[in-house]
């Protein structure tokens, strides 16, 4: 296999520091820990380096795998390094992970590990193993190599080397998209970030399963009921995925691919969804809410993939906002609307504001009207206020906000040309 000498590598990625990489192998072999390599991304962009020297790594952070348990690991970095010099961030004894920062550097750490999938969709079953076992369960074959530490080489067991050269993504198994349908979004993600394309075997595979549809839970069952993997974990991939600079490419392959029939068929079959989702983003409306509100059903989907409770409130405040239009134009009666009766209506619905944004963002045939409100007409004022006509001789009392809002429609009405 390639060697990856350790101070190669440091010189390679100038944010590490000399002798880093020595100490990370030092602490574990000082408490019998016989494997720890580097993983991920890191990896990648080595090899990547190495076929182009013009290529530049940009450094996020450091993912280690390690064939022992991770908080003993980071307590004896802490003891070799002191603990002004590393910091624990999170821990996860579940999935026996680990997340440090050494000198501000994040480094993730994980135990290796063989999963399991008793149920496909849901969340895997974790069982501790040999780092060559924690590659064969991995996505694809660009992310299924290492970088020994001890033996300064790379752990290749799927050509994942050659798949670089040939800039080639494909899934480790013909049971990977079954297994873990979220891969799907990955896959969408690693080739528009890398430029590198899908395999036809893997393309195969990902519309054969889902036009196979093999999981127990079908669009249209209960929310509640979905597999991790079609609900929670399908959100943060998407997060991670419209969270990206190459997001738009992304968006298009899962659409070639038909990979968004996971998530629901109006999106797959949308030809301005990334335009749609472009406008709203300049509107500050986050990305994964416009896309959820592209769907045919954006409160069912919203509940599926377990939004947050702002975000649930924009799609359904839109969602009424959308059927109120639908009945006021199959009337016929709002071109002969004034400005103030579009004021009253909008402003009783009490909508959040997002929700008006995002069916402009969408076409509504009266958007207009929307834009008009939203961008000037709500912030109109009263030329009267409740002092003045108190001087005037008015009692306190419910008159006063009536006529208040009587002056502030009329001038509403008279500032606004249609």
């Amino acid at each position: 296999m390639e060697l990856f000498d350790k101070s190669k590598i440091e010189k390679e990625i100038k944010e590490l520091p000399n002798g880093i990489l020595t100490t990370l192998l030092d602490a574990a072999v000082s408490i019998n820990i016989n494997s720890i390599a580097i993983v991920g991304g890191v990896v990648r962009d080595l090899i990547t380096k190495s076929n182009n020297q013009d290529y530049e790594i940009i450094f996020n952070d450091l993912d280690l795998i390690i064939e022992g348990d991770t908080s003993n690991y980071v307590k004896e970095l802490n003891k070799i390094l002191g603990p002004e010099r590393v910091k624990l961030i999170r821990n996860n004894k579940d999935y026996k992970t680990s997340e440090i920062e050494i000198n501000g550097i994040k480094i993730d750490i994980a135990a290796a590990r063989e999963e399991t999938y008793p149920i496909p969709g849901e969340n895997p079953k974790v069982v501790s193993s040999t780092i060559e076992n924690d590659l064969i369960r991995r996505d694809f074959n660009i992310n299924a190599m290492a970088i020994d530490l001890k033996e300064n080489i790379l752990i290749d067991l799927f050509s994942g080397l050659d798949a670089i050269y040939k800039m080639k993504i494909d899934f480790l198994h013909e049971s990977s998209v079954l297994e873990d349908p979220t891969r799907i979004i990955r896959a969408s993600r690693y080739s528009a970030k890398l430029g590198f394309h899908l395999s036809t075997k893997a393309l195969k595979q990902i519309k054969d399963t889902i036009n196979l549809w093999p999981w127990n839970w079908h669009i249209g069952d209960n929310t509640d009921m979905a597999p991790s993997a079609l609900s929670i974990r399908l959100k943060m991939e998407l997060e991670l995925l419209l969270k990206s600079k190459y997001w738009k490419n992304a968006l298009k392959n899962l659409q070639d691919w038909e990979g968004l029939k996971i998530i629901d068929s109006k999106l797959q079959n949308d030809q301005r969804l990334i335009e749609k989702i472009s406008i709203a983003e300049k509107s500050q409306i986050e990305p994964l809410t416009a896309l959820v509100y592209e769907s045919k059903n954006p409160i069912y989907l919203a509940k599926r993939l377990q939004l947050n409770p702002q975000q649930i409130e924009i799609i359904e405040g839109a969602c009424q906002l959308n059927k109120y239009l639908e009945d006021i134009k199959a009337k016929n009666l709002y071109k002969d609307w004034p400005p103030s009766k579009w004021t009253n209506i909008l402003e009783d619905l009490n909508t959040n504001e997002f929700s008006y944004i995002l069916e402009i963002c969408r076409d509504n045939p009266l958007k207009e009207y929307l834009k008009s409100w939203l961008y000037n007409w709500k912030y109109i004022e009263s030329p009267i206020k409740g002092d003045d006509l108190i001087a005037k001789g008015w009692a306190p009392g419910a008159a006063i906000g009536i006529e208040i809002k009587r002056q502030r429609m009329k001038l509403i009405d008279e500032k606004t040309i249609l």
